[in-house]
């Protein structure tokens, strides 16, 4: 649907009100004219009427002082069609004939008055003068109410314009805008909204300034012990360890990996500017998530099917596609006890459908929100959601269905 621009409704409301104005004020023009010669008809043959009855009265024959009424002493001495007309009508006064006639009637004691003016209808006459003049006044009215709206809508808009532009720049360039020439302005309605828009942004630039601060400096903080465990993780190996001390440190393997998941999601997000997306091979990245969550399908009886072509890719970086990997497989991995799980894409359609327990019902319309998890989860709610603001930041589509027989999700990438 197109948008229409504030000065094109400014001009369109103006000049739609000055078409209004003056097609009523020429339709009360007309009307006017005509209720006008009306009455001026009438008042004569009141006059004349006034005249007659004195002339009945003195028994004396009636004759008009003007030569187009005429006295007629009986209904049936009536022009034809004017006497079955008024029998029909008793109080009506005005009569149009044949041939363009018209008439005014008046009653008298005895008899009728009634006056031939079809030659002098002025209104009639002059019709199309009239609306030749209405019509030269329309126009003029459309022309003057389009110069006055475009020159109205150019000095309101003005500021609005220089407003836009300034929070577009802001967009692109938070840390560089000027906003004290239009945050200046008289505190009229757009004043007071550059106002209002300048201390929004200004909290909003310091609470995103807070955020990425924030992630980058716990990200930082947390890669030293993460790189300390990972060695230590590499020397115990390395040592004589007991089967049960290997479960532990497959369990703290896994953990790490976690961790470092963690941080690669929270600088990625933190990040104004994403990664470049190239076309990546699809199928290398599920292995490689696969070995990553391998540790969750330990003792479970499971079967794994894969149903990617070598040759598919898709148009996302590879960093952000194995966080989407990870946090997907590793859902599926950890609450699949028995049963199956389908990786396929078909389409530019990832799905990975499962045979776990499925998501509680209470939950399912909250599931991408951040926090929200399940009784019988043991992570913190947050992998769902970064799913989520990934897709959202990379334009997939994402969709889930889940009851007690399993969980499907599905990611629509973009087209190649």
């Amino acid at each position: 649907m197109p948008v229409i621009s504030l000065r094109h409704k400014i001009l369109f409301a103006f000049t739609g009100c000055a078409v209004a104005i003056a097609l009523l004020f020429g339709l009360c023009s007309l009307l006017f004219a005509y209720h006008t010669e009306d009455r001026f008809f009438e008042s004569l043959l009141q006059a004349e009427a006034n005249v007659a009855e004195q002339q009945l009265a003195e028994g004396a024959p009636v004759v008009p002082r003007l030569g187009f009424i005429r006295y007629y002493p009986v209904l049936s001495a009536l022009p034809a069609g004017i006497g079955e007309v008024l029998k029909q009508t008793p109080n009506r006064r005005e009569f149009a004939a044949a041939q363009g006639k018209h008439f005014h009637l008046i009653p008298l004691s005895t008899g009728y008055l009634l006056a031939d003016v079809s030659e002098q209808l002025i209104v009639r006459n002059i019709r199309g003068q009239m609306f030749t003049f209405l019509l030269c006044l329309l126009l003029a009215a459309i022309v003057f109410s389009a110069v006055l709206a475009f020159w109205l809508a150019r000095r309101v808009l003005k500021p609005l314009h220089q407003l836009t532009a300034v929070v577009d720049n802001a967009g692109q360039h938070p840390t560089d805008t000027n906003w004290s020439g239009i945050a200046e302005r008289p505190a009229d309605e757009i004043g007071r909204l550059a106002q209002a828009l300048q201390q929004a942004w200004l909290r909003v630039a310091e609470f995103v300034g807070r955020e990425q601060q924030f992630t980058q400096d716990v990200s930082h903080e947390l890669r030293t012990p993460v790189t300390v465990s990972r060695g230590a993780i590499t020397l115990l190996r390395h040592t004589t360890l007991t089967a049960q001390q290997l479960q532990l440190i497959e369990r703290l393997e896994l953990a790490q990996q976690q961790i470092a998941q963690s941080i690669e999601t929270l600088m990625l997000l933190a990040r104004e500017q994403q990664p470049a997306a190239s076309r990546t091979p699809l199928l290398p990245l599920v292995e490689h998530s696969i070995l990553q969550q391998q540790p969750k399908l330990a003792g479970k009886q499971l079967q794994l099917n894969i149903d990617i072509a070598a040759d598919e890719s898709v148009m996302i970086a590879d960093s952000v596609l194995l966080i989407l990997l990870n946090n997907l497989l590793g859902n599926a991995f950890e609450y699949t006890v028995t049963g199956h799980i389908n990786i396929a894409f078909k389409q530019q359609t990832l799905t990975v459908e499962d045979t776990g327990v499925g998501i509680d019902a209470a939950i399912r319309q909250r599931v991408f929100d951040s926090g929200v998890k399940g009784e019988n989860s043991q992570g913190m709610g947050v992998g769902l959601s970064l799913v989520k603001r990934l897709c959202d930041k990379w334009h997939i589509g994402y969709h889930i269905q889940s009851n007690s027989s399993g969980t499907c999700v599905r990611l629509q990438f973009p087209a190649l």
